[in-house]
């Protein structure tokens, strides 16, 4: 795993690539899943362990809930980890004038977010981190837009359920919607 070549959203710097045995409990991992289509995301938990959110015989079924898996379960055909590094994480996510003011006009979502700041996010311990995930076990209300991997593990870390990959989506429909 030496000669990894990133995907192209990892050159935002925000997803560090990293080898099983660099990883550290309480990390946010993730996957790229189907060749970069989507990414799957986890909670390290130390010795090879893993919580997520997804159907225990993969990603996606019947009965997606809240478990325990290992690192290579978790990994399935997936060529390389990445963790999150919430410094930059936070700092990307903070708003400034020109995420406020568009040539579309005014985004209303990001200007609240100024205005009320964005003193929701913080960041939790390994070790919180880590007894967050477990406080969701078993948990079954999985749903792609609202509360899904990715949701459940930034929340974990942040105290904020949200997804860049369904804002990302949301955002490119109404790029569509706009011409």
């Amino acid at each position: 795993m030496t000669d990894l070549v990133p995907h192209r959203e990892n050159l935002n710097g925000i997803k560090r690539i990293v080898r099983d045995d660099e990883l550290c409990f309480g990390d946010v991992v993730g996957v790229h899943r189907m060749r970069g289509l989507y990414d799957h995301y986890g909670i390290y938990t130390g010795n090879g362990g893993m919580i997520h959110y997804a159907d225990p015989s993969g990603d996606f079924g019947t009965n997606i809930v809240i478990h325990r898996t290992t690192i290579d379960t978790f990994k399935e055909d997936s060529e390389y980890l990445f963790v999150i590094d919430f410094d930059k994480f936070i700092r990307k996510n903070k708003v400034n004038i020109f995420d406020i003011i568009t040539p579309l006009g005014i985004n209303v979502s990001k200007l609240l977010i100024a205005l009320l700041g964005n003193s929701n996010y913080r960041i939790y311990s390994p070790e919180e981190t880590v007894r967050r995930a477990e406080s969701r076990l078993g948990e079954r209300d999985y749903n792609i837009a609202t509360n899904n991997c990715e949701h459940f593990a930034i929340w974990c870390k942040t105290g904020v359920s949200e997804s860049t990959q369904v804002e990302n989506f949301l955002q490119k429909i109404r790029e569509i919607r706009i011409r």
